[in-house]
This record gives C-alpha cells, sequence and structure tokens, in this order.
C-alpha cells in the first residue's frame, strides 16, 4: 500500500485530499501504529487538508477500548462498523465473528475513545428475513445513537459462498420484492429519528 502511495503521487499533484477512506476487508486488523504509519506517508505524499475526515472500517469483533484510542491518536476521526445485523441467527448465517452484544460494545468504546462521528452498515433482504426482524435491526441500531447509518440490499456476487449456495439450490435467490419491502420500512423509520437520506443507501444526521 505504501509503495503504492508512493507511485500514484505524481499523477495527483496539485490536488487536495480531504478524505481518507481505509475500507474493504477489515482494516480495523492493522495495529494503530500500522495506521498512524500510512497516514504520516499520505501526508508525506500528498497535499492533506487541515481537518481531512479520515474513516476506517472496523468489524466489531476486532476492536477493543485501547485500539480503538489507539486508531483515534493516529488521526482517524470516523468510524464505520460492519454491525449487518442485531438478529443472532442472521449474524450466523452471515458467518460474522461478532455477536449483537458486542456490537453495541464496540459503539460505547468507540464514544469512550473520543470519536464523535461513528456509521453503523446493516444488510437487508437476507433469504427469508421477516419484515420484523429486520425493523428490530434498524431499531437496536438507532437506540445506539450513531451519526450515519448505510442500508446495503444483500447480492450475490460471483466467487462467494452465497453464489455457490444460491447455485446448488441449497439458498433461495434474494427476493427483490422482499427487499424493496424492508427497504420502504427503513425509509419510513429513519426520519422520525432525525436522519436524512442523501444517497440510495446512506442517511445522516444533519451534518453528518
Amino acid at each position: 500500500l505504501k509503495q503504492e502511495m508512493v507511485r500514484w503521487r505524481a499523477l495527483v499533484d496539485g490536488y487536495e485530499v480531504d478524505t481518507i477512506f481505509f475500507g474493504g476487508g477489515t482494516p480495523s486488523l492493522l495495529a494503530a501504529g500500522q495506521v498512524q504509519e500510512i497516514l504520516e506517508l499520505c501526508r508525506q505524499s500528498y497535499t492533506v487538508a487541515k481537518e481531512p475526515e479520515i474513516t476506517l472500517e472496523a468489524n466489531p469483533g476486532t476492536v477493543d477500548r485501547e485500539r480503538l484510542e489507539g486508531y483515534r491518536a493516529a488521526g482517524v476521526n470516523r468510524l464505520s462498523f460492519g454491525a449487518q445485523s442485531f438478529d443472532p441467527q442472521e449474524l450466523q448465517w452471515l458467518g460474522r465473528i461478532h455477536s449483537t452484544p458486542e456490537i453495541g460494545q464496540a459503539v460505547h468504546m468507540a464514544r469512550q475513545a473520543g470519536f464523535t462521528r461513528i456509521n453503523l452498515d446493516l444488510i437487508y433482504g437476507l433469504p427469508q428475513q421477516p419484515l420484523a426482524n429486520w425493523e428490530r435491526s434498524v431499531q437496536a441500531a438507532l437506540a445506539l445513537e450513531p451519526d450515519h447509518l448505510s442500508l446495503y440490499a444483500l447480492t450475490v456476487e460471483e466467487g462467494t459462498p452465497l453464489a455457490q449456495w444460491v447455485k446448488d439450490g441449497s439458498v433461495a435467490e434474494p427476493d427483490p420484492d422482499m427487499a424493496a419491502d424492508h427497504y420502504l420500512a427503513a425509509a419510513h423509520m429513519l426520519p422520525g429519528a432525525g436522519f436524512e437520506q442523501y444517497e440510495i443507501s446512506n442517511w445522516a444526521r444533519p451534518g453528518q
């Protein structure tokens, strides 16, 4: 990654970086010192804004208070937790390593570590997912008072276990009508909780 950053430097000369995003996979497996090292090279290689938004995606099952404090000290000022669901059975089906209580614990630790901008990712449209389950997940997420929510429909990506399960018939293909019902339910619930939709899958509190 560091080599790649240096190689791109000449191609983006003159462009001011105002957001830095650690995403894809599980970047919260990186130690805080590694994140700091990357950010320092970023500042050496590019013109970085005075107060950039620096986001790190995190799996709730991979963080503790010390790690989060280290990220904050390194300059990360926004966390995006891949909660995905607050239903234990759904988390198990999705192959997530975290439990439902660990989502709340991660958000609480992040607040204690000084993070004032926290996002939660949720997935809807799971096979045979009752609407009531989805609504409970949204309500549980809201109870943690995040600043931003990203709600994504389950998609079947080639080369994934889900794609193989659908192909061999052990799992039904996602139902677009059911997913639409889930989407509309969330879109109805979130404005009343102070969230504004600004993109197809994203809702935020004002200014967030």
